[in-house]
């Protein structure tokens, strides 16, 4: 199957440098050795890298930090007591129905 369109292209070149990244971290982390060759801080206490978080199982479970919430609650109000009455009629219906049509136009 040929890559005829550039975006397509551009997606396989992205899938072949993140592959060949991946490969390369794997054998970094296979080999302390070529590690070392690759970075001169890899034998410092706080050096951290894809490797080190590799070998150290975190690189796909990086924890947050997690900040507790506290919420005092309040009980809530009582809610207004509304009384109605049996003979009171509904605000748009007084003075009848018509009363809250449009005007009649010309």
């Amino acid at each position: 199957m040929a890559l005829s369109t550039p975006i397509k292209r551009f997606w396989a070149l992205t899938a072949l440098v993140v592959l060949v990244q991946l490969l390369v971290v794997q054998a970094m982390a296979a080999s302390g050795a070529f590690h070392k060759c690759l970075h001169d801080e890899a034998a410092d206490q706080g050096h951290e890298c894809a490797v080190t978080l590799m070998l150290q199982g975190g690189y796909d479970t990086v924890t947050p930090e997690v900040i507790p919430v506290t919420i005092d609650t309040e009980p809530p109000s009582a809610p207004p007591v509304v009384s109605i009455s049996a003979d009171s009629t509904p605000g748009h219906l007084v003075g009848g129905v018509l009363a809250h049509a449009p005007p009649r136009g010309p």
